[in-house]
């Protein structure tokens, strides 16, 4: 295979875990190999030069929607140099935004990917990236920086972790159930109200 025709390969599995990681947290599991090779104009036979099975491009395409998370905690945290909380807090007023309930293609896959993960098994690759993934997104809410001098949004998936605290585990857990509840009523005042109630309830708790 010449450089040209690498090249091109390389382009259309990274075209391959870009489609997935949206249509999967758009649509779930159930999306046809069809469906994702439409997206990027392959055939099916052209997904089998890359991946053995949809579930292998699950644990990719988990892997590239976390990637893109760290890459948007990181941009947190370069606005507010030094400042921990003032990065949290961007944090909260992006999880709870109207606009991060509507994007659900490129929206946090800990709440996008939750019911595709639900049917995996215990010891899959997607299933493992998807825990580190919600440990380091969870180490983030810390109410301080961790003591490891490693900070949260630096560690990859491969990483050593810093044990989490129950208080960050609740604020996760706030954040996604807010945030799975908000979109399963887009559309109503309802979904309105657990985002706002949701984001006061999560910024008092920070005073």
């Amino acid at each position: 295979m010449g450089r040209a025709s690498r090249a091109q390969a390389a382009k259309h599995r990274e075209q391959l875990i870009a489609a997935a990681s949206g249509l999967f947290q758009e649509r779930g599991f159930q999306v046809s190999l069809a469906e994702l090779t439409g997206a990027v104009g392959l055939t099916t036979g052209g997904f089998y030069r890359h991946f053995e099975s949809k579930d292998a491009i699950l644990e990719e395409a988990t892997a590239h929607a976390f990637e893109e998370l760290r890459a948007l905690l990181e941009s947190f945290e370069a606005a507010h140099p030094g400042d921990y909380s003032a990065g949290r807090a961007k944090l909260i007023d992006y999880y709870l935004s109207p606009g991060h309930r509507d994007d659900t293609v490129h929206g946090c896959p800990a709440s996008g990917l939750n019911a595709a993960m639900s049917h995996q098994p215990v010891h899959s690759q997607a299933k493992r990236r998807y825990v580190d993934g919600v440990r380091e997104l969870a180490a983030w809410l810390e109410p301080a920086p961790s003591t490891t001098g490693q900070s949260p949004a630096g560690d990859g998936p491969d990483e050593a972790v810093t044990q989490v605290s129950d208080e960050a585990y609740a604020k996760l857990c706030a954040l996604v159930g807010a945030l799975v509840l908000a979109r399963a009523t887009s559309g109503s005042a309802v979904s309105e109200q657990i985002l706002t109630s949701a984001h006061r309830a999560l910024t008092a708790a920070g005073d």
